[in-house]
């Protein structure tokens, strides 16, 4: 009787164990990863918009990076060529898989933007679950069916607006900024890679 009811235990808990999604999917990755066409040094086709998105990792546990495709396709040519195969396997684990980078490749303090985590924000998101907190942090755009970040109820001083984006990010939301009008969209993150 023991053993049939631990091996029921562990048929449910086998059952019950959710195999996590990628952030990122192997088409994701693939677009990132487009480096265009380059002939002779020269760039013929240039890389997918897709490549221009905002990418987040972490460089220990309290400090999150923000920066883009190129930044990171530096790195890889620079510090992490000969560990990785492919810049696609690269993407892949740090986007997906947590690989952090040596703290010592951000030579110069302002770039890559390195930030902390608002803890009130953390808290509330905490608090709120994903989907409440997405209801509070948007807001209709005047376009039919685009959403956008809520600016107005954030302090940009005390880290907010970059905690907020980052937690949109890891719920596989992306930020499409209009720098001219001042909107922030969010965009589904397979709507960006389409």
């Amino acid at each position: 009787m023991k053993k049939i009811l631990t091996l029921l235990i562990l048929l449910c808990f086998l059952i019950s164990c959710e195999r996590k999604e990628p952030n990122f999917s192997k088409e994701m990755i693939e677009k990132l990863a487009d480096r265009g066409e380059v002939k002779n040094g020269i760039v013929r086709l240039p890389p997918p918009p897709a490549s221009f998105t905002d990418l987040y990792f972490g460089v220990n546990r309290d400090e999150i990076v923000l920066t883009n495709g190129d930044a990171l396709f530096l790195f890889y040519k620079e510090d992490y060529s000969e560990k990785f195969k492919s810049f696609k396997e690269f993407l892949s684990a740090v986007l997906n898989d947590g690989f952090v980078l040596d703290k010592k490749l951000f030579k110069n303090p302002r770039y890559p933007k390195r930030f902390t985590l608002n803890q009130k924000i953390e808290k509330e998101y905490s608090d709120l679950g994903f989907d409440q907190f997405f209801k509070k942090y948007s807001k209709p755009s005047g376009k039919k069916g685009v959403l956008q970040l809520n600016k107005s109820i954030m302090k940009s001083e005390e880290g907010e607006y970059l905690t907020v984006t980052y937690l949109m990010y890891k719920n596989k939301y992306d930020i499409s900024r209009d720098c001219y009008q001042g909107i922030d969209y969010l965009r589904k993150r397979e709507d960006s890679f389409r």
